[in-house]
């Protein structure tokens, strides 16, 4: 279904699905498969490792339905991280096309900070994609509802475009809207984020081995693969597929340690860093682009001249293994001689 008629039958019919009762509604259900699918085919190639989900609420009508296109490496639920998001206005037949922020965790932490806290999230993320503001000028939004939820949704937007239902603009500008606004939060994961202290080469240097002078950008490519392995869907999965035995030395903490170490493992990308790059999509298949490691292994992996090779790195610390164990027989001999 094209993405314009997808955002015309929700702006046109929502307002009237509310005065019915929830339960097995067939727009709610519109919301969860067909318009989430229609966004993903929106997105076509930009969509690539992205997921992409639709509520109309839980149990009872939401007051501002919306659906979510997320990054695992940053989220998958719409409480926490960030996100890009269609926030339709609880009154009015509006939508609009948000770069926005989970709330729910801001709250719990912040309480009555919280609007605070994401206003100026929402500002950093701003000046960190600012080549995007013009393309994606609306700064300000309002959603017509006084609850929490739709205010906290308010405050932590950052830019993006609205839509009316009477000047719903074409399929094709809609598609290069939503493309944009996922390039901007592609960049903006490239850029740190919303963490306001990015880390810098000194905090890196040790894990990943960094030569003495290594650039912002390179530094960056460092930050986006870590965020990437720290993934708990990635992670997760990876486990599932291939189980929690370290695939360079074969450790396995459940044996070692007994029931406190029992599926433990650590998931460690593939792809080579130097392939990262602003931009590019990221896929996250877990059988060609993920390695399960113990932790020694992967700290140590993270220092070889080529993380991304799993064989050579096998190869190398079993030769090296072999070579300290006829050392110490060598040694052994000498004494007893």
């Amino acid at each position: 279904m094209p993405l314009r008629d997808t955002l015309k039958t929700i702006l046109a019919d929502y307002a009237n699905a509310k005065a019915s009762p929830f339960k097995e509604h067939p727009l709610g259900d519109f919301i969860r498969h067909a318009a989430a699918d229609a966004v993903l085919a929106a997105l076509g190639e930009h969509g690539a490792g992205l997921v992409v989900e639709g509520s109309a609420g839980a149990g009872n009508w939401a007051a501002v339905p919306w659906m979510a296109v997320f990054d695992p490496a940053i989220t998958l639920s719409a409480t926490r991280g960030y996100y890009v998001v269609y926030l339709f206005h609880a009154t009015q037949p509006v939508v609009h096309l948000s770069l926005n922020q989970g709330t729910t965790a801001v709250r719990e932490e912040f309480s009555a900070r919280a609007r605070e806290i994401l206003q100026d999230r929402a500002d950093l993320m701003r000046k960190r994609v600012p080549e995007f503001v013009a393309t994606l000028p609306i700064k300000k939004i309002e959603l017509g509802a006084n609850s929490r939820l739709p205010g906290d949704y308010v405050a932590g937007h950052a830019l993006g475009a609205t839509y009316s239902l009477a000047t719903l603009p074409d399929e094709a500008t809609l598609r290069t809207d939503l493309q944009a606004i996922v390039r901007a939060y592609r960049a903006l994961t490239y850029r740190g984020g919303i963490d306001a202290d990015v880390e810098t080469q000194t905090d890196l240097s040790d894990e990943f081995n960094l030569p003495s002078q290594v650039s912002i950008t390179e530094t960056r490519k460092y930050v986006y693969h870590r965020k990437i392995e720290r993934n708990n869907t990635a992670a997760r999965n990876a486990k599932k597929f291939h189980g929690t035995r370290c695939q360079a030395c074969e450790l396995d903490f459940g044996e070692r340690y007994g029931r406190i170490g029992q599926g433990f493992i650590e998931a460690h990308h593939l792809r080579p860093i130097a392939t990262l790059e602003e931009g590019v999509q990221v896929k996250y298949h877990v059988a060609a682009d993920f390695a399960v490691l113990c932790a020694n292994c992967h700290r140590t992996i993270h220092r070889f001249s080529d993380p991304s090779d799993l064989a050579a790195f096998r190869n190398t610390i079993n030769a090296e293994v072999a070579h300290e164990r006829e050392s110490r027989k060598q040694s052994q001999a000498a004494e007893i001689d």
